[in-house]
């Protein structure tokens, strides 16, 4: 809510006058005027600065408790005309044809525009009238009297179509429309939807230690105090509308009146720090000179990485801050601390400022996983910050990762098996075999929408947060969407998922039915295809993410045809002898192989699977001999004749799609059959460059 729009009323004319960027530009301009006109009193929030999270709540909570004046029932009429006060009438959130006087006080009332009384945004009967709730300027607002009896003791929400309202349809109230809030809602309008909103957040931060008794589906008695349905919808409210100078002057007229602030609206990115996605940020408020250790965060994970046991594995950790002026010292605890040692055990103001890496190296002495603390502390930070570490040890035997990688080989690596005599390695890629065009179930893009369609379904946190797509969990709890029930019978079922980490890595866990079928490693923007097992005629698809281990969700498709099979590259599996290595060559630029390793003897069984991308080295490479290959059709089969080895052969249609994909090894000539006549793009690659034909199927 800005002030330009909520002083100034212009006609649709006038608008006209404006362009869109002139006024989106002095709409941000008058709130960043209006929230730099602020009188915060020196020292107010020291007590809240640097702490993040639920720690930051409790902090808030007991600056708005410490201190407080109870200006009593009676009293808020008093408050009301300095804190409500617009151009010497009171100002009405819930009509917009009142004119009240401040001495317009209802007694009897029969129509709107009667009187005025003392609302209370949360109703009196959900705190038995108790102090001082009863009083708080900040829960209670002079309304007009009928609208606020039409408000009854019903709470906050967004109506459906069967709704009542007041004049100009300005306040409604009917049956609810907004997810997890059942019954008879009242929904303000639009206008003061951020007022409220910040309002609540006020609410359940200073009495948080109280709200858990409250109406069951707006409060909560756990972190951060508000029931899902109405956090979800606060914060909705609290991003469309921003804070105005009419909150503003009421922030002042209040705190002088009882002597607490509304921090959300001193403060509106603090509605993030608590009650949004950035729970483990420290406040921080521009112009403070308080340290604040700003990597790692507080709370978070890091895993220090898998090795076998016996063997060490490491991973750098940047200690930076501002504002520093004494050492941090690091110290691990737990269970098995002693696996984890650290490159240094102190680190000086001057390397935390200017930012610095401490070493972790993880030697695991047995089989399993290991979580211990980092803690880190000095004498400036307030509390210590304590991140949890990770890493975990296999047994003996298991292929590691590839060295050497090339644009046509790669050296697959495994450590020895105990009392293995040979191995046998396999090695092979995903190649389209499917006769059968693909057939689109389900397409779902995140980042062009505002809210999840009724293609899904969510399931604890999740938050549609514009170009970065749906993101899957916060802090502390786990979220997941699931699709509604699809078709995935039969085979060539493909889930195609784009995806990327909130901050580190993170596993997107995908369920079919209830049961888990894989776990993608989101280490960056990854996209990733998935062969999916065979379904029923009603199958639901999930995709989970753990609490801190948060993933944006970009674009989902399900699909059918276009089907990918396990191809052997040439001479494998093959057995290698009794070694720890094997150079795997011939293979083609730019492409995913995967290989594992079996040992022959002793009782260890066959690895997992790692994956490995060939360089990619097309565009250093002389493209002279492609133009020998001929590309032709005959009836509906296409040929590639004498194309040299490993070349990649995609077909697509005239528009883009892409219908099949293939890789030639060992062979000059190869035939593809396409059931269905039309105009193809087919596009051939291999070292020597590539070449591109339009076919035509009859």
């Amino acid at each position: 809510m800005s002030f330009f729009f909520k002083e100034q009323y212009l006609t649709h004319k006038d608008m006209k006058k404006f362009s869109l960027h002139f006024a989106l530009f002095w709409i941000l301009l008058s709130n960043l005027v209006l929230l730099q006109a602020q009188n915060i009193p020196t020292g107010y929030y020291d007590r809240a600065i640097g702490k993040s999270g639920q720690a930051l709540q409790e902090a808030l909570s007991s600056i708005l408790n410490d201190g407080t004046k109870n200006v009593g029932y009676d009293g808020l009429y008093s408050v009301y005309r300095t804190s409500d006060n617009r151009n010497g009438k009171v100002w009405d959130m819930y009509s917009d044809i009142t004119n009240f006087s401040f001495d317009d006080k209802c007694g009897n009332y029969k129509n709107e525009g009667d009187c005025y009384n003392r609302e209370h945004a949360i109703p009196q009967s959900w705190f038995s009238s108790a102090s001082p709730m009863v009083s708080d300027a900040w829960l209670v607002y002079p309304t007009d009297g009928k609208i606020n009896g039409y408000r009854s003791n019903n709470p906050f929400g967004e109506v459906g179509s069967d709704y009542s309202s007041s004049a100009n349809n300005f306040s409604k109230w009917g049956t609810s429309a907004t997810p997890g809030i059942s019954g008879t809602v009242f929904e303000p309008n639009d206008i003061y939807k951020g007022d409220f909103a910040r309002a609540y957040f006020y609410i359940a931060t200073r009495y948080a230690n109280r709200c858990g008794n409250w109406q069951g589906q707006v409060f909560s008695s756990t972190f951060p105090h508000l029931a899902k349905p109405t956090l979800d919808m606060m914060l909705r409210w609290h991003q469309k509308d921003a804070v105005s100078e009419k909150e503003i002057v009421r922030n002042e007229a209040v705190y002088n009146a009882q002597k607490n602030r509304n921090p959300f609206v001193d403060y509106p990115e603090l509605v993030d720090l608590i009650f949004g996605d950035r729970t483990d940020e420290p406040f921080n408020p521009e112009g403070s000179e308080h340290p604040i250790l700003t990597s790692p965060t507080k709370g978070s994970t890091i895993n220090i990485g898998t090795t076998l046991f016996n063997h060490t594995v490491s991973k750098d950790i940047l200690i930076k801050g501002v504002s520093f002026e004494n050492a941090l010292t690091f110290t691990i605890s737990g269970t098995n601390a002693e696996r984890f040692s650290l490159s240094e055990a102190s680190m000086a103001a001057s390397d935390i400022n200017a930012g610095k890496q401490i070493t972790v190296t993880y030697l695991p002495t047995e089989v399993g996983e290991d979580n211990v603390t980092l803690t880190i502390s000095g004498e400036d930070l307030s509390t210590p910050v304590q991140v949890t570490l990770t890493g975990k040890s296999i047994d003996g035997f298991a292929a590691l990762a590839p060295t050497d990688i090339t644009s046509n080989s790669f050296t697959a690596q495994w450590s020895a098996a105990s009392g293995a005599t040979d191995y046998i390695l396999d090695v092979y890629y995903l190649d389209n075999m499917s006769s059968s065009e693909e057939v689109t179930i389900l397409s779902t893009n995140f980042t062009e929408l505002t809210q999840l369609p009724n293609d899904w379904t969510p399931s604890e946190y999740t938050n549609m947060e514009g170009a970065k797509g749906i993101r899957l969990a916060s802090g502390s709890q786990n979220g997941a969407i699931s699709t509604q029930a699809l078709d995935l019978s039969g085979n060539e079922t493909t889930l195609y998922i784009k995806a990327s980490p909130y901050k580190g890595a993170a596993p997107l866990h995908i369920y079919m039915d209830g049961e888990e079928i894989d776990q993608v490693e989101v280490n960056g923007q990854i996209e990733k295809s998935i062969p999916l097992p065979a379904g029923t005629s009603s199958s639901v698809i999930k995709l989970y993410a753990s609490k801190d281990k948060r993933i944006y969700v970009e674009e989902v498709i399900i699909s059918k045809g276009g089907k990918y099979e396990e191809i052997k590259v040439n001479g494998y599996p093959k057995q290698v002898g009794n070694v720890l290595s094997e150079t795997v060559t011939g293979l083609t630029p730019a492409t995913e192989y995967y290989y594992t390793v079996t040992p022959v003897g002793g009782t260890a069984s066959k690895s997992e699977e790692i994956k490995v991308t060939t360089a990619d080295e097309f565009s250093f490479l002389n493209i002279t001999n492609i133009s020998y290959s001929v590309i032709y059709s005959n009836a509906n089969r296409l040929y590639v004749s004498n194309a040299p080895t490993n070349t990649k052969v995609y077909v697509y249609t005239i528009t883009g799609q892409l219908v099949m994909e293939r890789i030639l090894h060992d062979e000059n000539s190869e035939e593809y059959i396409i059931d269905k006549p039309g105009v193809y793009i087919v596009k051939i690659t291999s070292a020597e460059g590539s070449k591109s034909n339009k076919i035509i199927i009859d």
